[in-house]
């Protein structure tokens, strides 16, 4: 019973940080930032992305937490699980492939980092920050699509 109990906390957790990290991907890359870069030009909308920037930071790097935390669990707690480096099954090489895009999306993620540092440069110009922002829908766009293709990886796997 206190297992079961467990994998559903554990369960639950997961989503919710799902939620929120891909989340605030989809609503970034497909609302956000073209409404922003359309109504309030480059310099505003910069200025703005890196205050969401500033205070989405530290839910990012929880959910990251609680992904590595309950992601570990539940693997272990998996009867399809059969060991490190064993990709023998359907559900084995999901888990793979969504590994992977997971570590694409902390590479991502740190590119985004990369971007938004550069606007504070001094030598940054308004054509510098215009560049930025398109450098930054596009990554945006990547992070939003891999999070999706995660979605389904994982609704794939606990379909096996």
């Amino acid at each position: 019973m206190a297992q079961q109990i467990l994998i559903v906390v554990s369960n639950w957790l997961h989503a919710v940080a799902t939620v929120l990290l891909i989340g605030h991907y989809v609503l970034l890359g497909l609302i956000y930032l073209p409404a922003l870069n359309r109504r309030l030009g480059v310099a505003v909308t910069r200025t703005v992305v890196e205050e969401v920037f500033a205070r989405i930071r530290p839910w990012v790097f929880g959910s990251l937490a609680i992904f590595g935390v309950t992601g570990i669990y539940l693997m272990l707690v998996s009867p399809h699980y059969l060991g490190v480096g064993k990709f023998v099954n359907s559900w084995s090489i999901l888990m793979l492939i969504k590994h992977v895009l997971v570590l694409v999306m902390i590479g991502l993620g740190s590119y985004i980092n990369v971007i938004i540092r550069g606007w504070a440069q001094p030598s940054a110009t308004e054509a510098t920050h215009a560049a930025g922002l398109s450098r930054l829908q596009g990554v945006v766009n990547a992070m939003m699509v891999s999070g999706i293709v995660i979605l389904l990886l994982t609704a794939a796997a606990q379909a096996e």
